[in-house]
């Protein structure tokens, strides 16, 4: 007998039927499954969420870039002195690099400064102020929303101007033109930076960095009064790649830098450097297990309420012994009797797997409101669970229709 689209319908409806005629136990059985659907929408979605905010992370510090931090050497500043060794980065560094790697790297060196006051038209705010060339804004993928950048001319002659993140420019009240007052020195306002917030750096080992309240100046003119170096040594440097056609590009740029630095530090480890692209690759591969351990407990789960259906099927074979045979002994062959429990077993987990989605949904909006964990709702979560619970009906539905499509019509109908 051929099965045809009007007959699974019409055994759809008389499952459906049968499901409510013993709704309590149908209830329990598509709750399995539902419980199932749930932990893997909801882990799944926090498994995302997670997997977004360390993407966002590695692209606020670039995936062409190269980070360098300068770090205090462990033989101590003075004992570093009389060996004659390095004490960190300097600008006679950068400069090096730069010339080193030719066009290939963009360099950009800089200075920090955190909790500076800067004040202008009897207003104050305290600002981080950076010291740096005009590559760092390209490098730092900066633009401007008013005004200019800095100039090479202004790195030149040391001019005292500088570029305003959008927050001190609100909060001060300050535009192109203006004179504000940085600690002791007075510096023109020549840009403002467009709103870009935070680097998010946190388990880089990085320095975090908000750009919206920052204030650029040239490293030149970064000698302070009350913040002058005795020598031209700096903070960091941000290289950036150019032309980058694969990943490879990035680490045999970073491998080049740090074979520069060995030898003009000769060996010393006063330098750290951080290619954000490495950070990504383990990241993946910690959201990949991440992401098999959720799998794998949010299977278990179903394959325990797939259980729980398969037990509730054989139950209702066994109830309806005497149904089975009338319907065979009227002429329903045994691929029909099959089909008519597969659908009971589909219709069972498809209602426990809608009502997995929405509660798994509300669970992990509920740990995202409770525990602050992002979560991200990815389509193939979504559409994953409903797949899941149907194979899970067909295969746990498929012993019981087999024992019901062998009973004997004749044994079956004499049964009381």
């Amino acid at each position: 007998m051929r099965i045809d689209l009007r007959t699974v319908l019409l055994d759809m409806r008389i499952a459906s039927k049968g499901l409510r005629v013993r709704r309590f136990r149908s209830t329990l059985s598509a709750l399995g499954v539902g419980i199932g659907v749930l932990a893997l929408v909801a882990m799944l979605s926090i498994s995302e969420g997670a997997n977004r905010e360390i993407q966002q992370k590695i692209a606020s510090l670039g995936t062409d870039t190269i980070r360098i931090d300068s770090q205090t050497s462990k033989t101590g500043t003075r004992a570093a002195s009389e060996l004659n060794l390095s004490q960190g980065l300097s600008i006679e560094d950068a400069e090096f690099l730069s010339n080193a790697n030719n066009a290939r790297v963009t360099i950009a060196p800089y200075w920090v400064r955190n909790q500076v006051r800067v004040s202008a038209q009897s207003k104050t705010a305290s600002a981080t102020i950076i010291g740096s060339s005009p590559s760092w804004f390209s490098n730092e993928r900066l633009t401007i929303v008013r005004g200019r950048s800095l100039r090479e001319s202004d790195l030149r002659t040391s001019a005292k101007r500088c570029v305003i993140g959008s927050t001190i420019a609100a909060r001060l009240q300050l535009t192109v033109g203006d004179i504000a007052t940085i600690s002791t020195m007075n510096c023109q306002i020549v840009g403002v930076l467009h709103p870009k917030g935070a680097l998010l750096t946190e388990g880089t080992g990085i320095a975090s960095l908000n750009f919206d309240e920052i204030v650029v100046m040239p490293w030149s003119s970064f000698a302070l009064s009350d913040m002058a170096e005795e020598t031209q040594k700096i903070d960091g440097i941000v290289a950036r790649v150019q032309s980058v056609r694969d990943e490879s590009d990035v680490f045999a740029a970073a491998e080049s830098l740090r074979g520069h630095l060995n030898r003009r530090h000769r060996g010393v480890q006063d330098y750290r450097i951080v290619v954000p692209l490495t950070l990504l690759q383990e990241a993946r591969q910690t959201q990949t297990l991440f992401q098999l351990i959720m799998g794998s407990i949010a299977g278990l789960s179903l394959l325990v309420g797939g259980i729980g259906v398969m037990n509730i099927m054989l139950a209702n074979v066994s109830e309806q012994t005497r149904e089975i045979g009338l319907r065979m002994a009227v002429g329903a062959t045994r691929l029909r009797i099959v089909t008519l429990y597969l659908c009971h077993a589909v219709l069972l987990c498809l209602a426990g797997s809608v009502c997995g989605i929405l509660l798994g949904v509300f669970v992990a909006l509920l740990v995202q409101w409770l525990v602050g964990w992002p979560v991200a709702f990815a389509i193939e979560s979504l559409i994953l669970g409903p797949l899941l619970a149907l194979s899970a009906g067909i295969i746990f539905g498929l012993h019981p229709a087999l024992v019901a499509s062998r009973l004997n019509p004749v044994a079956a109908l004499r049964d009381l």
